[in-house]
């Protein structure tokens, strides 16, 4: 078993940073919480708590020496709420994450389950290459960090803060998208299994229905289910107890753990995402660097934005969830019709799952799925508009206060 099957190298990385410390063990699958990775987690908690509380009061009271000299008013206002949004968030994440600590690890202690019990070993594959991506994303963006704010004339003690702020956000907020995104893939892979068990029940004709037809979401208990005679055999088929705890899972758990880290996330990169874009139009198109720096400037801004744009594509780019959840109901359609009730419970339950809603969503306010990925870029267009247009309000009142 590699390292990335039982997301072994996430789970190592997430305790490396705090986020989720515990230990895994090899033998049995299975996460535990110490003494000694109680002590730490509650440790490293109370040091990111005071750090970014620390930061975000000294931008709070000295808002002046993050000012980048080559910019404008707008682009310093922005500049500086960029800066304390990242303190709240990361400060938000790291009390969420140890007063929940307990649920987030029974959620990923089933996912690990699942993994083992259904993911065949192709999975190992795109875990290790999501974390290859993470990682060169995450050099790119420090990279840019300390390139971008060393060359634009802000302070030295916010040039520190910046880059550090910035670059161990990135670290923390995209670590976390990264294991969302496989434990997604873990969840597709399980419904994957199921439906394809599922199909052969049905091609075998031994398959029992029933209990996927009533809408249960859980089966702990089979005894006194009552057996449907227009099926020869009446064998009951796990896949089926499996689909339905792998959806409630998702449904339940999975949203109520990962989908409030999430929306914070995606609301702190809606207003990072412009200031790439608006870093260019204020000075590269405006001549304040020269022809020696024009071009790596240029690189560095243009680049700004892309490891979070490209991370926040990673999670949102595929439906594989619901897509496997709808298949269920087009392989029942398939079951041959008895002239009984169980053509009225295969009708029912088509009607009922005709149009699958979102399963995972960012607490309710939004699909966790592609359909979101064009609001998202609309919503960074219209916020850069918005900026550019405020800048050139600044530099007309300028220009009319000259004469």
């Amino acid at each position: 078993m590699s390292v990335c099957r039982d997301l072994r190298l996430y789970l190592r990385f997430l305790n490396f940073l705090g986020l989720m410390c515990w230990q895994f063990e090899t033998e049995r699958c299975l996460l535990q919480a110490s003494p000694e990775c109680e002590r730490f987690a509650l440790l490293y908690t109370v040091v990111m708590l005071s750090g970014t509380t620390a930061a975000f009061s000294f931008a709070h009271l000295q808002p002046q020496r993050f000012h980048l000299k080559i910019y404008n008013r707008t682009g310093n206002f922005y500049e500086t709420v960029i800066f304390r949004l990242f303190c709240v968030v990361l400060w938000l994440l790291y009390l969420c994450l140890y007063l929940r600590r307990h649920r987030h690890m029974a959620l990923v202690q089933s996912l690990l389950t699942i993994n083992r019990k259904f993911v065949l070993g192709s999975a190992d594959r795109q875990f290790l290459n999501n974390f290859i991506l993470y990682g060169a994303l995450s050099v790119i963006a420090s990279v840019n960090y300390l390139n971008g704010y060393s060359r634009s004339g802000v302070d030295s003690i916010a040039l520190v803060l910046s880059v550090l702020v910035y670059t161990y956000g990135f670290l923390v907020l995209c670590l976390l998208l990264v294991f969302f995104v496989c434990l997604k893939q873990i969840v597709t892979a399980g419904l994957t299994h199921c439906n394809e068990e599922l199909r052969q029940g049905i091609s075998s004709d031994s398959i029992d229905v029933t209990p996927v037809l009533c809408g249960r979401q859980q089966l702990p208990s089979l005894r006194g289910r009552q057996q449907l005679p227009s099926l020869r055999g009446r064998q009951q088929l796990p896949s089926l107890r499996g689909r339905q705890e792998i959806l409630a899972l998702s449904e339940g758990e999975l949203n109520e753990c990962f989908g409030l880290l999430l929306l914070p996330i995606v609301g702190l990169v809606l207003l990072i995402a412009p200031s790439g874009p608006f870093y260019f139009i204020s000075t590269i198109l405006e001549s304040k660097f020269g022809p020696a720096e024009y071009l790596l400037m240029a690189l560095t801004s243009i680049f700004w934005d892309v490891p979070w744009l490209i991370m926040l594509f990673l999670m949102l780019r595929t439906n594989g969830i619901t897509v496997e959840a709808n298949k269920t109901a087009k392989i029942l359609a398939k079951v041959p019709r008895t002239g009984t009730g169980l053509d009225r419970m295969i009708e029912k339950f088509l009607l009922k799952n005709l149009r699958q809603q979102p399963i995972l969503t960012a607490y309710g306010f939004f699909a966790l799925d592609k359909s979101t990925l064009f609001k998202l870029f609309t919503a960074i267009f219209t916020y850069m508009v918005i900026l550019v247009q405020f800048k050139e309000m600044e530099n007309s009142t300028k220009s009319i206060d000259k004469f």
